[in-house]
């Protein structure tokens, strides 16, 4: 009340920190703004980081409109009262008390820290390093994955919202196929972290290149079985490529990784989600690419028809006009036809993983030959 006092229109102002706070709709008068305000900003206290998200974005739009902004100290006595744990500490958001220390192996850290190796890998969500743990027993080696840059400094609402989406989606997926996360939070630089137990093995491109072709279908069945968990638990991944499936070395399981694009089906306000099309070039299908906001279990499905594709020939089929795989071997024309239907309109698509899984069964069923 007291930022928009300093303004010709006070409830322009409440109305700016209403919509900051997803309440789109324009109130009657300005009693009924202040208390539309305080219902949505209650309403994301729930979810701390979207809640400061809201929060700094308004801020930051007070700024542009010239107003007088409080204090750092009167700010983040607001968000004390809300109980949300971060600070603000211009230009950066971050978390009050973190939930673990990460640092490099220069660094004296505690028992309960991780201590960053090598970079293993990296993609458009973020970094994934060896991390060690040591305890009063003994060392622990994971996999580590650090945002960045940081979803609290940089496009905070929709990365936010994205790092959420992945949590929530790896909290409720419980399959051999999907890798499982121990722990995750935010440091102490703001970062927020995912922690999984390094999967030893090669990645679906390298690992089948080493099979017969029926094998790597075979493969891929495994893939949609996990694709079907998550599908059956609500959870699109919409970005799985052959880099995003790691065949674990000790029983050949394929394990799909990284659900930094994951959505959540009905889970999410609309107004948070992105507009730009998720996935990587090459594995999404024409809708996806057309419309961005097209969320379906067809994207996974097209997905999983190219990767099998590729696996097989070498090289990713022409969306236009895909070479026949009968052309690499005779005896593969029964799983032209049925990727013919997995790659075509989403119209005509197959609608559920378990659907194409079958037809691969019934591919490999039908296949008495041997691959050498």
């Amino acid at each position: 009340m007291d930022l928009a006092d300093t303004h010709p229109d006070p409830k322009l102002i409440i109305e700016m920190f209403k919509f900051n706070f997803g309440d789109h709709n324009s109130s009657s008068d300005m009693s009924w703004a202040v208390s539309d305000l305080e219902r949505a900003m209650s309403r994301r206290a729930t979810n701390a980081v979207v809640f400061i998200s809201n929060f700094w974005s308004a801020i930051e739009e007070a700024q542009k409109m010239e107003l007088v902004v409080p204090p750092q100290d009167f700010l983040n006595k607001i968000i004390s009262k809300n109980k949300i744990p971060f600070a603000i500490q211009p230009p950066n958001i971050v978390k009050a008390q973190p939930d673990s220390e990460i640092g490099d192996s220069s660094q004296e850290t505690k028992s309960d820290n991780y201590v960053l190796g090598k970079l293993l890998g990296e993609g458009g969500f973020g970094s994934v390093y060896m991390a060690t743990r040591s305890t009063s027993v003994a060392s622990f080696d994971f996999a580590i994955k650090i945002h960045n840059p940081s979803p609290l400094n940089e496009d905070s609402s929709k990365a936010q919202a994205r790092f959420q989406r992945e949590i929530q989606a790896i909290k409720s997926l419980q399959h051999r196929g999907i890798v499982p996360y121990f722990d995750a939070g935010i440091d102490r630089q703001g970062r927020p972290y995912l922690v999984m137990p390094i999967i030893k093995g090669k990645d679906l491109r390298e690992a089948a290149s080493a099979e017969p072709f029926m094998q790597r279908v075979a493969l891929m069945t495994d893939v949609l079985d996990a694709v079907k968990h998550a599908h059956d638990n609500d959870v699109l991944h919409r970005d799985l490529k052959p880099s995003n499936i790691i065949v674990r070395a000790s029983d050949r399981q394929p394990i799909i990784v990284d659900f930094g694009a994951s959505y959540v089906i009905d889970q999410l306000d609309k107004q948070s989600l992105t507009t730009k099309a998720v996935g990587s070039i090459g594995y999404m299908p024409s809708e996806v690419l057309a419309n961005p906001k097209n969320r379906s279990p067809l994207h996974d499905i097209y997905s999983c028809a190219v990767i099998t594709y590729e696996i097989i020939a070498g090289h990713r089929p022409d969306s236009a006009d895909p070479m026949p795989l009968a052309a690499v071997d005779p005896l593969l024309t029964p799983l032209d036809r049925v990727l013919r239907r997995a790659l075509g309109p989403a119209s005509r698509r197959h609608p559920s993983a378990s659907e194409l899984r079958n037809e691969f069964l019934e591919v490999l069923s039908k296949t008495s030959r041997s691959y050498n």
